[in-house]
């Protein structure tokens, strides 16, 4: 009954209805709430901003250290995406990345982000691999594998430099195109990781269908270790990644006692502020590839 009588901005509202339920897993009923954040004209002044967000520079990068537990070498680093008003003022990624993925910017902001990690740390050798965050949308887009080739080919990086992270969740369904991208990708040799495992619902099934180079353990789990029972889940989990083949990530790593935690259970690779926090890509690129931080000099937040 409040939606007026003009038929544009029952459309309108519709159609805001109908990203709601895609994003929550498609095959449901949602009607549009005016309460929902995601509705909000907030929500919408952030779809406005993204369509000028590259153009204006409003997006940037920041670059945060993945190190070897065994080397203590920082051997690679994930890049995540920021974003700022036309008054400076942050956006959180909690709230642009959704409406991103909601409008379609996130196509155009992908593209932007791996075009970026390439010029600004890969082709001169600063960082030996960076890590970029994938949407589920941009692996169903037909030509996505395509003009990754692309980027890859002008700015004259190996493929095996970067990774590619896939988020477990619901929006990650099993379709055909997005296991055909996936391969092409590899096929560039590009590496494919697993962000975030243990998240979602679809997790194992992910693990028997794609062959990851990397599964990311979600940080709660580490988290969670003050417990005997906690300690036990973190235990099984690697486990049953360690037997799928996949080399381990455990991320959130921000204290001693949970280095500590890592190295008993023989991590592979760690991410978190015990290593290092986001930096610009100048932090990086003063630094060898062979860089490496000694556990001891390592301050947790």
């Amino acid at each position: 009954p409040q939606t007026g009588a003009k038929l544009e901005k029952i459309i309108h509202e519709a159609d805001r209805a109908l990203y709601l339920a895609k994003a929550g897993g498609r095959n449901c009923t949602w009607l549009f709430d005016p309460n929902d954040p995601q509705s909000s004209d907030e929500s919408e002044n952030i779809a406005a901003l993204l369509k000028i967000a590259i153009g204006q520079d409003l997006v940037s990068l920041v670059y945060q250290p993945i190190q070897n537990v065994t080397s203590g070498r920082v051997e690679a680093v994930e890049a995540l995406m920021r974003l700022k008003m036309l008054d400076g003022t942050s956006v959180p990624p909690s709230l642009f990345i959704p409406v991103a993925e909601r409008t379609g910017a996130v196509l155009a902001l992908g593209r932007w982000a791996i075009r970026t990690v390439c010029t600004e740390l890969l082709a001169d050798d600063h960082v030996r691999v960076v890590s970029v965050n994938v949407s589920p949308i941009q692996l169903k887009t037909p030509g996505f594998a395509t003009s990754v080739a692309a980027i890859l080919s002008e700015t004259g990086v190996a493929g095996s430099r970067l990774a590619l992270e896939i988020t477990e969740g619901l929006e990650m369904e099993m379709h055909s195109d997005v296991l055909r991208c996936i391969s092409d990708l590899k096929l560039l040799g590009i590496r494919i990781w697993l962000d975030d495992f243990g998240t979602g619902f679809a997790g194992l099934s992910w693990l028997r269908l794609i062959d990851f180079d990397t599964v990311k353990i979600d940080r709660s789990f580490l988290h969670d270790c003050g417990t005997p029972r906690g300690k036990a889940m973190l235990q099984d989990i690697i486990a049953l990644v360690r037997n799928r083949g996949h080399k381990i990530l455990v991320e959130g790593v921000e204290t001693d006692e949970q280095m500590a935690i890592v190295r008993e259970f023989d991590i592979d690779k760690i991410q978190g502020f015990h290593v290092g926090r986001p930096a610009p890509a100048a932090s990086f690129r003063a630094r060898p590839v062979t860089y490496k931080r000694p556990f001891s000099v390592v301050k947790s937040a």
